[in-house]
């Protein structure tokens, strides 16, 4: 049984160790202005905090490379906090932000304190409307009780890439939401070429309890959604199972197939593959990510390679289209998988999509093109039945597919 468990809807959640942050209170950490920055960032290195937007870089670092970056650069440093929730399953920032309220604030304010900035924006999603009009209405009550930090509040202008680190610089420059070559990062180059700490709301919202009470960063908001009986917003220890947490939103509806972990650029795990702990290193070891945090619970009856090619028809229609694997490598992908299970498939394809996702991870500017072959490399190792079924054999074994395609198009040659 997992502790303190809780939807983003309901009761106030008990404080208990798993839900520290979406039951803490935005009181907690003090005069930061009386500690050091070099402390400040010794705390955040103690706790073990790793960021929450889906890569897990320790934020220690990030801070420091920040503070270390401002001398070079001549420029004031600044604060972004991700709050944009770019999965619309998974809106972790927003459930953060009205079930909390200052507490995503408090953190930025001790972020900038760390890193020496005097500003700081909390970069929102447009849909997440009625979260930020309450935000922006606490904001104003308290202003000038935030360490001396000036504190406003961004828009995105929706879609999925809107989320991406180096487009959202972009965006806050009045540019389009495209990826950036890296480097230089934004620790160094950031929004208006200065020194620019990106972190995701969820990772600075741990700040305030790690700076009054040395608190252990070791829960993790996750996205429940899909085939279970009570599909919500939980907080959960980080190591728990995926079929632990399947159990903590109500338990599946009924026979699972699979488990989509992280997102719209993640892997689909076979449901015998509930024992696969929710933390950065064993999601990549399973050969998916954290991402969005989301767990998708797949039905049986669901053709895989049917959702396969769904997914990537969302990530070509999503994608900025600055870089050409990303570009066209969702596209082409999303074009095999359609022929496949529109009884058009190929003997060679297997071999075509697996090349096309290495070239994806290889030269794609950003993450979304770097994880999105996740979905390949996983459904082809896990399910590899259903693609020989409707490649070699032309069938849907679930019976379930209705071509959408009559004929092939070729655009490149094929291995």
């Amino acid at each position: 049984m997992i502790e303190g468990r809780g939807t983003a809807t309901g009761d106030p959640l008990p404080a208990s160790a798993a839900t520290r942050l979406l039951a803490a209170s935005a009181a907690e950490g003090g005069d930061v202005r009386s500690i050091a920055p070099d402390e400040l960032i010794a705390r955040v290195e103690r706790s073990g905090l790793r960021g929450r937007g889906g890569a897990g870089y320790p934020l220690a670092k990030k801070l420091a490379a920040v503070r270390a970056a401002v001398p070079a650069s001549g420029r004031e440093p600044l604060v972004v906090v991700n709050a944009y929730d770019a999965d619309p399953d998974s809106p972790l920032s927003q459930t953060l932000i009205e079930r909390t309220l200052l507490l995503v604030a408090k953190g930025a304010m001790i972020a900038a304190v760390a890193v020496g900035a005097r500003e700081a924006i909390i970069y929102m999603h447009p849909r997440a409307e009625a979260a930020r009009r309450a935000l922006e209405k606490e904001l104003g009550m308290i202003e000038g009780s935030l360490g001396g930090v000036l504190i406003s509040i961004a828009v995105g202008p929706g879609g999925f890439m809107g989320g991406e680190e180096s487009a959202l610089m972009n965006l806050l420059e009045s540019k389009r939401a495209m990826a950036r070559q890296r480097p230089p990062y934004p620790a160094e180059n950031g929004v208006q070429a200065r020194p620019t700490l990106i972190a995701s709301a969820e990772t600075v919202a741990w700040l305030p309890q790690i700076v009054a009470r040395g608190a252990r960063a070791d829960a993790k908001l996750v996205s429940v959604t899909g085939a279970v009986a009570r599909p919500g917003v939980y907080e959960v220890p980080l190591g728990t199972t995926l079929g632990g947490i399947v159990d903590e939103a109500g338990g599946a509806t009924g026979e699972l197939k699979g488990l989509h972990v992280g997102g719209p650029t993640g892997g689909i795990l076979a449901a015998v593959r509930a024992d696969v702990k929710l933390d950065f290193d064993t999601l990549k070891a399973a050969g998916t990510h954290m991402g969005s945090a989301q767990v998708r619970a797949i039905p049986a009856g669901v053709c895989i390679v049917n959702e396969a090619a769904r997914l990537f028809a969302y990530l070509a229609k999503e994608n900025c289209a600055i870089c050409v694997p990303c570009r066209v490598g969702t596209k082409r992908v999303q074009g095999i998988l359609e022929s496949a299970y529109s009884g058009l498939g190929r003997e060679s394809d297997l071999a075509w999509l697996d090349e096309l996702g290495t070239h994806m991870e290889r030269f794609s500017l950003c993450g979304f093109g770097i994880t999105a072959p996740s979905i390949l490399r996983t459904t082809m190792r896990e399910f590899a039945d259903e693609y020989r079924a409707h490649i070699v054999e032309r069938r849907c074994p679930t019976n379930t597919c209705s071509p959408v395609r009559s004929r092939r198009y070729e655009t490149m040659t094929q291995p």
